[in-house]
């Protein structure tokens, strides 16, 4: 993306890095779970990455892995774009997540029987 700050390309290139180092090893899938990958996905949306005018996050990231690691993505595309899915996934849902509104939680509720019933 042409209209990125320095902190949106880097944590875009980490996470390119992340994939291709996974493209690399034996194992299929990626561990989303990964403190990293949610560190940097955070630090992405608080950057505004998600703001931007077609920002797409599962595409913009399988650009760089084929420009970063050229021979694996081009023999592993498939493993590569399920990756990336679920590494858009997982925005997306932090995405969600973080511009919650107050007013969209529910309402609160009694701690105990004794509060509830003024008793």
């Amino acid at each position: 993306m042409s209209d990125t700050n320095p902190q949106i390309e880097e944590q875009l290139d980490k996470l390119a890095t992340i994939c291709c180092e996974q493209l690399n090893g034996d194992e299929s899938s990626l561990a989303i779970e990964d403190s990293t990958i949610a560190e940097l996905l955070k630090s992405l949306l608080m950057s505004g990455y998600a703001r931007k005018e077609g920002a797409n996050l599962q595409v913009d990231i399988e650009n760089r892995v084929k420009s970063k690691c050229q021979e694996p993505a081009m023999h592993r595309g498939g493993a590569l774009s399920s990756i990336t899915a679920q590494v858009g996934k997982k925005f997306q849902d932090l995405k969600r997540w973080e511009s919650r509104q107050p007013n969209e939680k529910s309402d609160p509720k009694a701690a105990n029987i004794s509060s509830a019933t003024g008793a």
